[in-house]
């Protein structure tokens, strides 16, 4: 199956290059390809690229593939390095029955590795490529996916699928949130009371990954949370850390503590060039000493060759207690620290915007909030939105003077649980990559949707994970809900990826099978139901993700021919009373329409948000 889906790819890719970020420049030679399996690395700086890129080839069938230094075995594929190229560019060259890769870099030629194994085909284990030529390189230098780790355990095999799917979409920072409240999952050796063995890592397993991340083009960027989401640190070595934030942020001691972890982290992920200090939400914790404390490590970190990275956290300082120039800002809400004045102060920064960048699984209960991912496929580096309705930048967003001094974007993954942080944000990463990658060349969303939904089988071959599919319940048991697999569209947010739309019609009630609609204000979301043919209702159940006095407020209509509808309920605060549900009952008539108008679900996070989990249509 896999082949043959391999091959339908390679007949698309003679046309137009099926690559996901789309490349700065491409030409295919549509009546040329080049086969062949035996690979030459002509420089011992990509070995590990290499052998990474053969490793992935014999994932997808690929058989008796050599690497060699012989040229006079005609390598099919050729590794070298050119330093007149950009630090993270490639290109690729065809000649005669050969691809010539040049990149300045082992991430470039990480990213060259990864082009090539989106447009391979392989047929009975021989290995063909389209002739083709590419120059390429990123637009933005920081691309970056971050993993809370401290609230809920990711285990080492899903680290390595996440970098398998960075590497795929060149996103090249790994920024792994260690360190929280919940859970500390750095094994520390200088303080073992500070690990949580749920963490389910060891050491070693650290030194592992960086391997990893590094022959496939992706750097690992770890995160001490400091001096807020300390909680564990003062718990476990308060004679260490102190009683209080503010203890950590002041005391000597707690200094050379944080330093101590430092130093243990810089000696297992040594290829990244910036450290996370966290800096952010320190509750109580005078301004200055926040600052003052963000100096005294970023110091720390300089003289060991680093750069510090920070959350947008307290305000800009004066004087002594401005925090030093050389520490870039990742802004998230632009609300205590506006993007365009950490501009103006002089900052480098990091766009972490709630919208579209934010994916959270609000711990400790799942309660998602991400946006969709056309959303994110059109990513503007200068627009810090949110997410929040009763934020100004909900409806204006900040927009910066100028992309200058913004490196790049971080998708945060907060909170989440394992299972579900692919399935969440493979879609959107995927989306956002290509934006910063390629802005001017990544402007048609079907186009993009096509290339991605076209080359997602060989990413998933090679990092051993299909994503799951939308489930839907006995056709048996739904024989009387005429609404059951009724066709669902959104007047907007409808590329929701995992919690789409077609859950509303899918036969679970259940609430944590829901539609994450967005957005419900200012104006509200209407939700357009068809069902497959007329039919006479008089009933229909509309369930909602209940939790406590969560509700969602909506309208409901129907209509015969979806010009004409009529009102037959609606639901406010109150209306489900103890149960997960509503029904609406009215006297019977054919309809083919069902349309709820909803202004989101209140009481539980952001009401900029719908969640409704089924609508089942009867008879009676």
């Amino acid at each position: 199956m896999l082949r043959s889906l391999l091959l339908l790819l390679f007949i698309a890719s003679t046309a137009s290059a099926q690559i996901v970020p789309a490349p700065q420049n491409v030409e295919l030679d549509s009546a040329h390809s080049i086969t062949g399996d035996s690979i030459r690395c002509e420089t011992l700086e990509f070995k590990d690229q290499v052998d990474a890129f053969v490793a992935a080839l014999e994932k997808l069938g690929a058989k008796n593939v050599t690497i060699t230094t012989d040229p006079a075995l005609n390598p099919v594929v050729v590794f070298a390095r050119d330093s007149s190229l950009p630090p993270a560019g490639y290109s690729i060259n065809s000649n005669d029955n050969q691809l010539t890769i040049n990149a300045a870099s082992s991430q470039g030629a990480a990213h060259a590795a990864a082009s090539l194994l989106q447009t391979v085909t392989l047929e009975n284990g021989e290995i063909t490529w389209p002739s083709m030529t590419i120059d390429d390189h990123p637009d933005c230098s920081y691309r970056s996916f971050m993993v809370d780790m401290g609230r809920n355990p990711h285990s080492p095999a899903t680290l390595r699928r996440i970098v398998d799917m960075m590497w795929f979409y060149k996103v090249n920072y790994l920024q792994l949130h260690l360190t929280d409240d919940q859970l500390f999952s750095w094994p520390s050796k200088a303080f073992p009371k500070l690990y949580r063995s749920r963490a389910g890592w060891e050491w070693d397993d650290f030194v592992a990954l960086e391997s990893y991340s590094q022959a496939r083009g992706v750097t690992i960027i770890p995160e001490l949370e400091a001096p807020g989401h300390s909680g564990i640190l003062r718990r476990e070595y308060p004679e260490i850390f102190g009683n209080t934030s503010t203890d950590l942020a002041t005391k000597p001691k707690a200094q050379r503590g944080l330093e101590t972890l430092l130093a243990e982290l810089l000696s297992v992920f040594k290829a990244t060039p910036f450290i996370h200090i966290g800096g952010d939400e320190a509750s109580g914790v005078p301004m200055n000493d926040q600052r003052d404390l963000i100096n005294r490590l970023n110091t720390f970190l300089n003289a060991k060759g680093k750069r510090t990275l920070v959350w947008e956290g307290p305000h800009l300082g004066e004087g002594k207690h401005k925090v030093a120039e050389n520490v870039v800002h990742m802004n998230w809400r632009t609300v205590d620290f506006p993007a365009q004045q950490m501009l103006d102060a002089g900052y480098e920064i990091v766009n972490a915007a709630w919208n579209p960048l934010y994916v959270v699984d609000h711990y400790p209960r799942t309660m998602f909030t991400a946006v969709d991912v056309e959303r994110c496929y059109n990513w503007d580096i200068q627009s810090f939105g949110h997410i929040d309705h009763r934020f100004s930048t909900y409806e204006n967003p900040h927009r910066t003077k100028t992309a200058e001094g913004i490196l790049g974007f971080c998708m945060p993954w907060w909170e989440g649980r394992e299972e579900n942080v692919i399935p969440l944000c493979l879609p959107r990463l995927a989306a956002v990559a290509s934006a910063a990658w390629n802005r001017e060349g990544e402007r048609n969303f079907a186009d993009y949707k096509n290339r991605q939904k076209q080359t997602l089988p060989i990413l998933e071959k090679i990092a051993d994970y299909k994503l799951p599919e939308t489930p839907f319940a006995d056709p048996e048991s739904q024989k009387d809900n005429v609404a059951y697999r009724a066709k669902v569209t959104p007047s907007d947010g409808a590329s929701q990826p995992h919690f789409g739309p077609q859950r509303l019609t899918n036969g679970f009630p259940d609430r944590f099978d829901h539609f994450l609609g967005f957005p419900t204000q200012p104006k509200p979301l209407e939700i357009l139901i068809e069902l497959k043919s007329p039919s006479a209702v008089g009933r229909i159940v509309i369930y909602e993700r209940a939790i406590g006095t969560s509700h969602e407020i909506y309208e409901l209509h129907v209509s015969p021919d979806g010009k004409t509808f009529a009102k037959i309920g609606s639901a406010q605060k109150g209306s489900r009373g103890e149960k997960n549900h509503v029904v609406h009952s009215f006297p019977v008539r054919e309809i083919r329409f069902i349309k709820i108008v909803t202004q989101g679900c209140h009481g539980l996070t952001f009401p900029s948000f719908s969640r409704l989990s089924e609508v089942m249509a009867f008879a009676e």
